[in-house]
């Protein structure tokens, strides 16, 4: 297994080995520490994945992901996971999808990345930009006539998994995660609104659209308060489904995307206030380290005349 290891810290690559050793894993590494670099050595095509941090030579895993996954390099792209310890705040999961990358620690790496590499082994994978992989989407719902009608409603457009109770469809969530979720509400032991209830627990922006054969006002209302994206009442046109599905993954981004955007402001001010504390009372060294970690959250450098504008400023 040959990896292209982005990061502008030889400590990362050899974190990254360690884990590669301890999971009796033989990989090569080849460390890259700009932008240019990374192109190069990918123009190569000698390795299997790209794994990064959250930032390199001034460019965010978003830039980076779209230059990977450009018309430019279509034919040279390579399966790209970002290391979830290098960021200040979590990437969501559904954002992560959309951009074409997959986050996970440092701890799960060396795994993940051996059953990634076995998978394409086994399915013949050939390098390149690969099209966008299917919304996942898990339907808990107990009976298997309403079940196999939302499968088959969706299944062109998501790919599927089915739990007939409320117990293994939030076990099944908890493991993978899905991008929408298909929750009835008459379930047999845990109800649907308790499984709403720990999802949001979870994250309180998790897709969810709720079905039930019966219709009530004040359920709907209390439903829709704790959390759930849509009601559905049963029985439900296949359009309106695959409508409704849609409409909620594609609200989700925009609220992902905004919840992203103010953890990211969040940790800003934060640092801003540990910054000012620490050059109050002269903790230079300290101060250093919190600038470095606002650079990490906003990698950007100003141009020549940016900067050249910035320090005639008066303050």
């Amino acid at each position: 297994m040959k990896l292209l290891v982005a990061s502008n810290y030889s400590e990362t690559a050899d974190a990254l080995q360690d884990q590669l050793t301890l999971s009796d894993i033989k990989g090569d590494l080849t460390l890259v520490e700009t932008v240019d670099d990374l192109v190069n050595e990918l123009k190569k095509d000698t390795h299997d994945f790209i794994i990064s941090e959250y930032s390199i030579d001034g460019a965010d895993i978003w830039r980076l992901a779209k230059l990977i996954n450009s018309t430019q390099l279509a034919a040279h792209t390579l399966p790209l996971y970002l290391i979830n310890d290098t960021c200040e705040t979590e990437i969501p999961l559904l954002l992560a999808k959309e951009h074409n990358f997959k986050g996970v620690s440092l701890a799960d790496l060396g795994q993940t990345l051996q059953s990634a590499y076995e998978h394409n082994l086994s399915t013949g994978y050939v390098r390149g930009r690969q099209p966008p992989e299917k919304p996942t989407l898990l339907i808990i719902e107990d009976d298997a006539d309403a079940a196999f009608f939302a499968y088959n409603a969706l299944k062109d457009s998501s790919a599927i998994d089915i739990a007939s109770d409320g117990e293994s469809g939030l076990d099944l969530w908890n493991q993978k995660r899905h991008e929408l979720v298909l929750l009835d509400y008459m379930l047999p032991g845990l109800k649907g609104d308790a499984v709403l209830v720990k999802m949001m627990d979870v994250d309180k922006n998790q897709p969810v659209i709720i079905m039930t054969a019966y219709d009530r006002p004040d359920r709907n209302q209390n439903m829709m308060l704790n959390g759930a994206s849509e009601y559905l009442c049963k029985p439900f046109e296949l359009p309106d489904l695959r409508t409704q599905c849609q409409a909620i993954l594609n609200r989700a981004k925009l609220i992902y995307q905004a919840h992203y955007t103010d953890a990211k402001n969040q940790t800003l001010r934060n640092l801003l206030w540990v910054l000012n504390h620490a050059l109050t009372n002269n903790e230079f060294d300290k101060a250093k380290r919190v600038a470095r970690a606002i650079k990490l959250i906003f990698p950007d450098t100003p141009t020549e005349d940016e900067q050249a504008d910035l320090l005639s400023l008066e303050f």
